[in-house]
This record gives C-alpha cells, structure tokens and sequence, in this order.
C-alpha cells in the first residue's frame, strides 16, 4: 500500500480581491486561480473567518481572511462559485447581538 504525502503548505500566491460592502451587508472574495480543478479548490467559512485553500503540483497555498469590522459575524445566506478558473464568494453579514 502507497501513502501520499501531504501537500506542501505555501504562501497565496493567487490574485484576490476582497470587498466589504456595508450598505449591502455582504463580503465579496474573487480569487483567480486559473487552471486549478475545482476539486482542487476549498472554501470553509466560519462566523468570523473565511478560508480558501488550493492544492495544484502537490503545493498547498491557503488564505485566511477575517475583514469584518468590529461586531460583525456571518450570517447564513453564502455562496461560493468556480467559474472558468475564478473563484467568487459572497458572504451575508450580520450584527452580532451580545
């Protein structure tokens, strides 16, 4: 029996535009990651961070972004997209009550 190995973990390297749009209430991500395969392609979000990982020639490279301003969380409204070697995330957020 074969075992692989992990991929090796590097820094991003891929384009990335983040917006926050406040009177939308949402986060926008895009990243270009053209020619990954989509499988090669995660997206986890929590209530307070976002975080991409790619996997290409056994190289991980994985971004964490946590931009939002003080009080926010995610909500449940998300939405991640792989089209054409573009990924775009769109995340509703919402005050957080104490």
């Amino acid at each position: 029996m074969s075992s692989a190995s992990p991929p090796e973990t590097t820094s991003f390297p891929y384009p990335t535009q983040v917006v926050y749009d406040g009177r939308a209430d949402e986060l926008r991500v895009a990243v270009d990651v053209a020619p990954t395969a989509r499988e090669d392609v995660t997206v986890e979000a929590g209530a307070r961070r976002l975080r991409i990982a790619v996997t290409r020639d056994g190289t991980l490279a994985e971004r964490t972004v946590t931009p939002l301003p003080a009080g926010h969380v995610f909500g449940d409204d998300r939405e991640a997209v792989y089209n054409h070697g573009v990924l775009s995330v769109t995340l509703e957020t919402v005050e957080r009550w104490r």
